[in-house]
């Protein structure tokens, strides 16, 4: 292994910045104290500002995953006796389905193939035929596949009904190219590490004022992921159940960051270029992308392996040169690997990307 550190080219957790890292240690803080709500309000004012929606989303923090994310939003979107609509076009959009199913939820599917984007007729065709879903659920990003699913046109498709519209966005905040303030999103999911930097640990759910009325009127589904639970304590500055407060820590420090670097512009940018810089190497390697450029993510790029190479071969041959990859999720984990450019990357590193892909591919043959 190299001495330089370990770059995780992997959709999550993603590598931080030392700025990042030395939040974590800021100190011990009871989350009882006023310190720590100072900290909350500093991030729940910080989030929608940075993703272009202050003023329109309210951001409520939960201690978990992605996941615990997306299940709060979930649960938190549907009234006793109604359904939702969950677009499903990947690994991320299964789960959505396995909590509708935890939970009791009625659910209706709109399904496509993995590597086609959702269809914005399909779900207005779903409406139709299921007036009274509560809500419709879409996922920004499937890194299942690298895909980019059209938020904004289903966004304006489920606004002429009148069902919430939530997004998982986990792995395209602050990072794919649409900007959150023109999708008409009710709920959106992200996560403190992927595109905004921080520390695993952390998540969030953005509300609309749609979403805040409709929080205080669902059922409590669940002890720890009721939204309304977290809405009251956190308008007050508290918690209700303890939280990660160092990775807490290290998302106001990476929000701070994000902001100063010159926010939401800035960073798409910076993934865009990142993008465009890997994928020339993957084609000069004749590395073939499964996805169609124009419905790419700016961050996962699934790949065939290459002929006679197996994916635990490359996953080793790579990491004793620096470099983390990801295997293909379902169907696609045994002829595809996944290589995402998310979290802090020094450039020098994804230059040598190249050299270390392609030693690694004939070492692996060997």
């Amino acid at each position: 292994m190299m001495d330089e550190e370990l770059i995780l080219l992997n959709p999550g957790p993603a590598c931080t910045s030392k700025r990042v890292k030395d939040a974590l240690l800021r100190g011990d803080l009871c989350h009882r104290e006023p310190e720590f709500a100072e900290l909350l309000s500093r991030i729940r004012e910080a989030l929608p500002r940075a993703l272009n929606l202050g003023g329109t989303h309210e951001a409520l923090l939960v201690t978990g995953s992605g996941t615990a994310a997306m299940e709060m939003a979930v649960i938190s979107s549907v009234r006793e006796g109604r359904g939702v609509i969950i677009v499903n076009n990947g690994v991320y959009g299964d789960r959505m389905i396995k909590i509708a199913k935890a939970h009791g939820i009625p659910f209706h599917e709109v399904r496509s193939d993995w590597t086609v984007p959702a269809d914005p007729a399909s779900v207005r065709a779903a409406l139709a035929r299921h007036p009274e879903v509560d809500a419709v659920v879409c996922v920004h990003h499937e890194t299942t596949t690298g895909l980019i699913n059209p938020i904004k046109e289903i966004g304006e498709v489920v606004a002429g009904h009148g069902a919430l519209f939530v997004i998982d966005a986990i792995s395209g905040t602050a990072i794919e190219d649409q900007d959150l303030a023109e999708v008409r999103a009710d709920v959106i999911c992200g996560t403190a590490n992927k595109g905004l930097h921080g520390q695993p640990g952390m998540s969030f759910i953005l509300c609309s004022d749609r979403s805040i009325a409709r929080i205080q009127e669902v059922p409590e589904r669940s002890l720890y992921l009721n939204a309304a639970s977290y809405l009251k304590g956190q308008r007050g500055g508290d918690v209700p159940f303890t939280p990660a407060v160092q990775v807490c820590y290290a998302l106001d420090e990476a929000l701070a960051e994000f902001e100063e670097a010159g926010g939401f512009a800035a960073r798409t940018r910076l993934y865009r270029e990142r993008a465009a810089l890997v994928r020339g190497q993957f084609a000069r390697l004749g590395l073939k992308v499964l996805v169609d450029k124009q419905f790419r993510s700016n961050t996962v790029t699934m790949l065939h392996l290459p002929e006679s190479v197996t994916y635990d071969a490359l996953h080793d041959e790579l990491k004793k040169r620096g470099y983390v990859v990801y295997a293909g999720q379902g169907q696609l984990s045994k002829d595809f690997f996944r290589i995402c450019t998310m979290g802090e990357i020094p450039w020098h590193r994804l230059e040598a990307l190249e050299d270390a892909l392609g030693e690694a591919i004939e070492a692996a043959r060997g």
